[in-house]
């Protein structure tokens, strides 16, 4: 099973002309929410940290940038690519350096989800969930890197989680 969507060029530079115009007010709003540097932040995304039950309680740092409506802009962009969905902004989170989110399966909310994200630096920031048993790590490319997969409402759950050690954008859809 591969996670990884190849978005067309067109519906890329799209996205790339909407973050060209917003990146500077991203890392400002980011920088006003207070990111934190978190020493151990990878010991919650082993796969010993997986929760025995599935609350969505999962650890973070990370930082929700939805508020700046940026979604907006993308959404639209998004449905042409899916014409007979129904395409919505699920989350628009920056992680900054030593950021993750942990583990987690979205249990609450099934449906297929699309995640874009965007770096600086290649091998950086990774997407991490478990297939058969196994942890499998999914470093991101530099630019943009496209994922998707589906959240299931009951067992068997897709537990996933992310972690960054640089600057990392995350734009995602949820697709029903």
């Amino acid at each position: 099973m591969s996670i990884r969507v190849d978005l067309s060029e067109d519906i890329l530079s799209q996205i790339k002309v909407i973050l060209d115009k917003n990146i500077k007010d991203i890392f400002l709003h980011t920088r006003l929410k207070g990111s934190r540097r978190v020493e151990n932040w990878q010991d919650f995304l082993t796969k010993e940290s997986i929760p025995e039950i599935d609350d969505d309680s999962h650890t973070t740092n990370m930082i929700n940038f939805s508020s700046l409506n940026i979604s907006q802009k993308m959404q639209p962009i998004i449905q042409k690519y899916f014409k007979d969905k129904v395409v919505r902004p699920t989350g628009f989170f920056h992680y900054p350096d030593t950021g993750y989110m942990g583990w987690h399966t979205n249990s609450n909310n099934a449906c297929k989800r699309l995640y874009i994200t965007y770096t600086e630096e290649a091998g950086k920031s990774f997407f991490r969930y478990l297939k058969d048993d196994k942890v499998i790590t999914d470093y991101d490319d530099k630019g943009f890197t496209a994922r998707m997969f589906d959240v299931a409402a009951q067992k068997p759950y897709f537990w996933h989680c992310v972690g960054s050690e640089t600057d990392r954008l995350s734009f995602g859809f949820s697709i029903k």
